[in-house]
């Protein structure tokens, strides 16, 4: 009882993802009331639909904790900026695996492929998450093992997406996007169709980039399925069976996609030709400072530095900050820490990355993810 207890309570978070959801479920004591009041934000969190689509992809991001709007490169930046996927000259393809929240069993799945095409290049994405295994319950049977309804469940969600990136200048790049997404229970289920619209731009001094973007521009739309419309069968009118099935439709409210902007700025301080501190060929040093706000949380700073040896080994750090009010989150909470390994592999490159997210009483997350170009 008690694992499925702890596997209900992350799936619940991870529904209504942001960190900020996550601060509202560790952060208040049991049997504590939270009272609004007159200072108090709107933040609109647990409102939106298909938040899965807020889960970081790629563990170079979460090892820096998510400050990656300026510097994601390649298939990983479908998920980031998509106007980043132009830094590669040829075909690229990029898989990442997160498991959220330690052993809860919530994993998400996402992979990547970018095609250069004149000026810039194409990019195709796919994202599934899953809650794990869940036990089935009933209103008859709110414990489960309910004998009409036995097994289990999961709650899925699935998003596909296409970019077209390009050059406009030497240092300016822009990209637009479409995305699909889909989430459930294989009994009522909810779609959405969205657009990304996102930019870079190199500025030459001492080694600054910025990045912003704007995802998730998308529709509302209703859960539909059998649990939401069903038949009662036999319905009775004055104690008498009438004969006929009554249809029934349970009242569900529309739920837009999470949309979100966001925007960084980079500075290379140490080893790139335009870095502040000067080129060296054998260290390299990266910080990066973001600030995403979405339509379904608090505006939430991160800031990440990423070191580089000869170009092939990396260690990062970084920090996101949770800024959700009634929050009892402690300074380590929302600190990553990653490691990378680049290497040459048939004239093109091969890398593994690996991140550690602390999240609190939630526990952590852990990021594969591999990237390789042809």
């Amino acid at each position: 009882m008690r694992t499925t207890s702890i596997r209900f309570l992350a799936a619940a978070v991870a529904l209504s993802w942001s960190a900020t959801a996550a601060a509202q479920v560790g952060g208040t004591l049991p049997g504590s009331v939270i009272v609004p009041g007159a200072d108090d934000r709107t933040t609109r969190v647990g409102t939106r639909g298909a938040n899965f689509l807020h889960i970081g992809i790629g563990a170079r991001q979460q090892g820096m904790a998510g400050a990656a709007f300026a510097s994601s490169e390649g298939p990983s930046a479908l998920f980031w900026n998509p106007a980043n996927i132009v830094s590669r000259e040829g075909i690229s393809a990029f898989v990442s695996y997160v498991q959220l929240f330690g052993n809860s069993g919530i994993t998400d799945i996402a992979g990547a492929v970018t095609v250069p095409f004149g000026q810039g290049a194409f990019g195709f994405g796919v994202v599934q998450y899953s809650s794990g295994e869940i036990e089935r319950t009933t209103e008859t049977a709110p414990t489960g093992n309910d004998p009409l309804t036995p097994g289990n469940f999961q709650w899925t969600g699935t998003a596909f997406s296409a970019h077209y990136a390009r050059n406009v200048t030497d240092r300016l790049t822009a990209a637009v996007g479409a995305r699909y997404a889909r989430e459930g229970i294989d009994f009522a289920h909810n779609s959405y169709f969205g657009a990304d619209v996102s930019t870079r731009f190199r500025t030459g001094l001492y080694g600054l980039s910025i990045g912003a973007s704007l995802l998730n521009i998308g529709n509302k739309a209703q859960f539909e399925g059998p649990a939401i419309g069903r038949a009662i069968t036999q319905p009775r009118y004055n104690g008498q069976p009438t004969g006929r099935d009554l249809p029934v439709n349970f009242r569900t409210r529309d739920a837009q996609m999470p949309t979100s902007f966001n925007f960084g700025i980079l500075s290379s301080v140490y080893g790139d030709p335009e870095a502040l501190f000067g080129a060296n060929p054998t260290h390299v040093l990266n910080a990066e400072f973001d600030i995403s706000d979405a339509i379904d949380s608090d505006v939430q700073p991160s800031l990440g530095v990423e070191y580089g040896f000869r170009k092939s080994y990396f260690a990062r750090i970084g920090k996101r900050f949770l800024n959700q009010q009634h929050a009892g989150w402690n300074f380590q909470d929302g600190m990553s820490f990653g490691a990378g390994l680049r290497l040459p592999a048939f004239g093109r490159h091969v890398s593994f990355d690996y991140a550690y997210v602390i999240m609190g009483e939630l526990q952590h997350n852990q990021v594969l993810s591999f990237d390789f170009g042809f």
